[in-house]
């Protein structure tokens, strides 16, 4: 598991990267923002990693989210490739997770996380414009890789499997915190919400990854 002192730099660092995202001055966000990411990597490659798949593919995620912050705080408008960083982010995660399944299947649990994902398209779909066919691909890797946690949990109720389902579902929260925000209503708390989970998700992610050694 992650130190004390680095899970506490990990939530300082990513206040401030929510404090800083003003358009006034966003040196701060600019960068606490990939160092909240860089601390959660560097803080589990310094632990050590078990030499596993699963490890490895959840390893990629994390990279790949980092990439993504880079996209969607800079300045420009780069939101279509922070998407597709995203999407790739989601892919390994479900690849990751895919590595612990073994092929259980939970009806409710698929029906709800289907009707969930089915429904908040349903309310976003005509404020999406031309994203629409991105934003069903992304909703798609999101919602697969919630269920497939969740489906781990459900197999099997271990501390990693836990881990990976509060993550996924707080990953979820923030995903559609996000798109809310910026398709159909801003809201002042916006940034806090999406960020506190998005970090939150993926310190619980690397706690999971940890706990495997």
């Amino acid at each position: 598991m992650l130190s004390l002192p680095v899970s506490l730099c990990v939530a300082l660092s990513s206040i401030l990267s929510i404090v800083g995202d003003k358009p006034s001055n966003r040196i701060l966000h600019y960068i606490f923002k990939p160092l909240t990411m860089l601390i959660l990597i560097g803080g589990a490659l310094n632990v050590g990693l078990a030499s596993q798949s699963f490890v490895y593919w959840l390893l990629l995620g994390l990279c790949l989210s980092l990439a993504g912050d880079v996209f969607l705080m800079l300045p420009s408008n780069k939101f279509i490739q922070g998407l597709a960083s995203f999407l790739l982010a989601h892919i390994a995660y479900i690849v990751a997770f895919y590595q612990l399944y073994d092929g259980a299947f939970t009806v409710m649990w698929f029906v709800a996380v289907l009707a969930f994902s089915t429904g908040f398209f349903a309310l976003l779909a005509k404020d999406l414009g031309k994203l629409k066919g991105p934003v069903v691909i992304y909703i798609l890797a999101i919602s697969g890789m919630l269920w497939l946690a969740g489906e781990l949990y459900f197999q099997q109720a271990t501390t990693t499997h836990l881990l990976l389902m509060v993550g996924a579902l707080i990953f979820a929260i923030s995903d559609a915190s996000l798109a809310w925000n910026k398709f159909k209503q801003p809201f002042s708390w916006a940034q806090w919400l999406i960020l506190v989970t998005y970090f939150g998700a993926q310190w619980l992610f690397v706690q999971a990854m940890l706990s495997v050694n």
